[in-house]
């Protein structure tokens, strides 16, 4: 890691109020140092470029978040994505009743700021049983769950509507739910959730990737003679393919949410002559490629971003569960400004420049996982105007 010091920003100042001023001034975006007294010290800035940052990517789990996502695209910078989205409705409440002649509807509801693909274009799907047995908790992304294809539950297109009810074929409700929902065994819930396994939307188009929103999207049971009542989701997750990825351009990171494709690096900061206390502020800063990102798709395409990122420190050994069970050391938050994810790491750093790094632990880089789908492009080249970098703003307290 290389380190410079940047001369042009030692600020001499005699009281609080000025040096207050002068580190407010210094580094944007933010404001840095408070409550630090010392008359005769100068703000100084130091500027660590990351060196050496690495991609790696794990099969992690996809169910019980926000959205569980589905749809299709084929990004030209990301590669081609097939998303099938998973779901099981719950049984009805015992105050509930499924007459024999009910329609039942699966009504989606999706996030329309968060879709990615054609906004403006139609994305179809068909809707299939899932055949094996699965649990949101458990099941993982890139998982294969199989599916009967040999008969279409319902055919639906998305819009650019954001909710959308869609019948179910009778002959499943009667097969696969009526019979669990009116059965007088008291085992029905634990025999439903072992014999039937749910419904999985696949989409027949590459237009454009669905969030929905899990706690919104529900199953509607419209009796003929009584009243018609909803049922929530039991279950819920997604399976994402990724095919025919382009190399990613020279000095430039692909980084997926979900923990698909997550950066991990190294500081070394053994080289810079600087003492815990003195840190005012010390902040992380990687570049998002905004230019490439927006020259890739036009019109009314859109890809749903990240306006925070995720940073952990933690053993490679234990990953990916100490990252999706673990506390982040910062969480990053993007600046239009300067087009970065920027975090802060003030407490963090003071600590490590007392106390020295823990031994077999490394940087981990993520997007937030939600469940729908997200990407980003960074900056990974140190020789970059826009390289990686460790920002220190500290009090130098030198008489020479």
């Amino acid at each position: 890691m290389s380190s410079t010091l940047r001369s042009a920003e030692i600020v001499p100042f005699l009281v609080v109020f000025g040096m207050a001023v002068a580190l407010a001034s210094c580094e944007s975006p933010g404001s840095v140092g408070s409550g630090l007294s010392d008359s005769k010290a100068q703000v100084q800035v130091v500027r660590d470029t990351i060196e050496v940052v690495d991609t790696t990517g794990f099969n992690s789990f996809s169910g019980r978040y926000a959205y569980f996502s589905a749809g299709g695209f084929s990004d030209p910078l990301f590669g081609d994505l097939a998303a099938t989205g998973l779901v099981k409705p719950s049984l009805p409440s015992p105050d509930d009743s499924l007459e024999e002649n009910a329609t039942m509807k699966m009504r989606i509801i999706f996030d329309s700021q968060n879709v990615y693909g054609d906004t403006l274009a139609n994305q179809s799907f068909e809707i299939y049983r899932i055949t094996e047995y699965w649990r949101d908790k458990a099941i993982k992304l890139k998982d294969n769950l199989t599916l009967d294809e040999s008969q279409s539950l319902a055919t639906f297109t998305v819009e650019q509507e954001d909710s959308l009810d869609v019948p179910l074929d009778p002959a499943w409700v009667s097969n696969y739910y009526r019979k669990y929902a009116e059965s007088d065994d008291a085992n029905a819930d634990s025999v439903y959730a072992n014999e039937v396994h749910g419904l999985a939307l696949v989409p027949t188009g590459s237009n454009k990737i669905i969030p929905l929103d899990a706690q919104s999207t529900r199953f509607v049971i419209e009796n003929p003679e009584t009243d018609t009542f909803q049922v929530a989701s039991s279950q819920w997750a997604y399976q994402l393919k990724r095919q025919n990825e382009p190399a990613t351009a020279e000095g430039k990171a692909a980084v997926y949410n979900m923990l698909e494709q997550i950066l991990h690096f190294q500081l070394d900061i053994s080289d810079v002559d600087i003492t815990g206390p003195s840190i005012a502020k010390a902040e992380l800063v990687f570049h998002q490629d905004e230019l490439m990102m927006e020259q890739s798709v036009s019109g009314s395409v859109r890809r749903a971003r990240s306006r925070s990122a995720q940073l952990h420190f933690v053993s490679p050994e234990q990953t990916p569960d100490n990252l999706i069970a673990g506390t982040p050391v910062s969480t990053g938050i993007y600046s239009e400004e300067d087009q970065a994810f920027h975090f802060n790491v003030t407490a963090f750093m003071q600590n490590a420049f007392i106390n020295g790094f823990p031994e077999n632990r490394k940087f981990y880089l993520m997007l937030p996982a939600d469940g729908a789908v997200r990407a980003s492009l960074l900056t990974i080249d140190p020789d970059s105007i826009n390289a990686p970098e460790l920002v220190i703003t500290y009090l130098n307290n030198s008489t020479d």
